[in-house]
Parts: C-alpha cells; sequence; structure tokens
C-alpha cells in the first residue's frame, strides 16, 4: 500500500515560503545547483523544450545537477503532448462511423483526444514539480530577481 496523503513539500521550497518547517528534514540531500547536461537521447521538440525550460529553472534556482532524469522526463512527456495535439488539430476530434450503405450512424471521438488529455495531465503534474505553473509559483517567494521575468518569457514557446 502507498503512503497516504499529499506529496511532502521540499525542504528548499518550505524555506522560500519562509515556513518554519524548512529546518525540519535535517538530512535531506542537496544535489549541487546547476543545468544538467542534456542527453543524448533527447531530441527533436523534446531537445528545444530542453533547451527553453533547462536555462528558465537555473535562472529561478530549482534546477539541480540531480534534476536531469526528471527534466528529460518532463520534456519527452511535452514532445508526446505537442504531437498529439498537432494530428488532433489536424484530424479533428470526432470522425464519421458509417453503416453497409455508406450512411453515417454516428461520430466516434479520436484516439487522439484522450491521448492528448492524458499527456496534457501528466505534463500539467511534472511542471508543477519543477514550480513551472502560475499555482505553483505562487507558493515559492523569490527575492524579485530579474532573471524570474525574463524565465517566464521564455516559457512562451510552450505554451504559444
Amino acid at each position: 500500500m502507498g503512503k497516504r496523503g499529499p506529496k511532502p513539500t521540499p525542504t528548499a521550497t518550505l524555506k522560500l515560503r519562509g515556513s518554519w518547517r524548512g529546518d525540519i528534514n535535517k538530512n535531506e540531500p542537496s544535489p549541487d545547483k546547476g543545468m544538467p547536461d542534456c542527453p543524448p537521447e533527447v531530441q527533436g521538440v523534446a531537445k528545444e523544450c530542453w533547451e527553453q525550460i533547462a536555462p528558465m529553472l537555473n535562472d529561478m534556482g530549482v534546477l539541480t545537477k540531480a534534476d536531469g532524469m526528471a527534466l528529460s522526463l518532463l520534456c519527452e512527456t511535452f514532445a508526446h503532448w505537442r504531437r498529439a495535439q498537432d494530428l488532433l488539430t489536424k484530424h479533428g476530434d470526432v470522425y464519421p462511423i458509417k453503416d453497409e450503405a455508406g450512411k453515417v450512424k454516428y461520430l466516434q471521438q479520436t484516439p487522439y483526444v484522450s491521448i492528448t488529455r492524458n499527456f496534457g495531465k501528466a505534463l500539467k503534474e511534472m511542471l508543477c514539480e519543477f514550480g513551472l505553473t502560475p499555482s505553483a509559483r505562487s507558493r515559492i517567494e523569490t527575492t524579485g530577481d530579474k532573471q524570474t521575468v525574463k524565465a517566464d518569457e521564455r516559457i512562451s514557446y510552450l505554451t504559444g
């Protein structure tokens, strides 16, 4: 049986929020901050995503060298979502089911609808893990650094 309740908030996030709970876990690992190398298997749209997100996360101060695999998964999920969304846009969200006479019996939802929805949901969860949604950011306080504004501008590729 899995652990119950919400996932624990990382200590770094608790400290940024000014929470007294930020000092509870004295033994939490703290990997070196910095941008991990992009794995060679990350290609195409996923690599473009990496090139957009990695510098932004680094500027925000939330990226560590240990986050390479999680960031790779986020970028690959984005690429799958983007492809499914493009196919949905190209082919539409329904297709006709015809009887033997060629007459339309009903419209069937294309698989791209559920594929897009599933990848979108997974993508949103991963974006939240890195603090890349408005609600996730609202829980973190920063020093008002101008780099954060630049980071928000870089994500326009992903959302536009």
